[in-house]
């Protein structure tokens, strides 16, 4: 039984090596997945790098490119053209745009006869007040400033009751 106790420990411990010859492998391939990682960072680390040394250049490097200059210059001439146009529209929209025709408009003139002195109004609203049946309103940008001028007449029973002058710019 003694010269079989070698046999029977070598029989007993083969299962166990095997285990340890998988371990080994499993580790080998831990280790060189480790070591790629490793590669795949400093890579990484070297482009974060790369990129964060461009992106020191001074900023008065960049503001005298050519190509970022055309942009805005193009951005305030189509503004400029945008205004222009709106103030063309407004002053197109009939005679109510100059002031010496709101010197003929006076209490008691009928609808047709203020349509006919300062032209087809740019709205018209009803009212809910028992002395305006209809306000005509006369707006428009005339100086492409973004502020609209208004004027505003009120008609009762088919006759101007009350208007307001717009506040036209002056001349300078």
């Amino acid at each position: 039984m003694l010269r079989k106790l070698p046999q029977i420990l070598c029989f007993a411990t083969l299962p166990f090596a095997s285990l340890n010859l998988r371990a080994d492998d499993k580790i080998d391939q831990v280790l060189s997945e480790l070591q790629a990682l490793r590669q795949q960072v400093a890579t990484l680390e070297a482009r974060v790098a790369t990129l964060e040394a461009t992106k020191a250049i001074p900023a008065g490097a960049l503001d005298a490119s050519a190509p970022e200059a055309q942009p805005r210059e193009r951005k305030n001439l189509f503004d400029h053209m945008r205004i222009e146009l709106q103030k063309a529209e407004a002053r197109a929209s009939g005679p109510w745009t100059t002031p010496a025709n709101w010197n003929g408009i006076q209490n008691g003139l009928t609808e047709d006869e203020v349509i006919e002195i300062l032209g087809e109004p740019t709205d018209r609203k009803f009212s809910v007040r028992r002395d305006t049946d209809e306000i005509f309103y006369y707006r428009g940008d005339l100086e492409g400033t973004g502020e609209p001028i208004e004027g505003e007449i009120r008609i009762y029973k088919g006759k101007v009751r009350r208007f307001t002058l717009p506040d036209f710019p002056t001349e300078s």
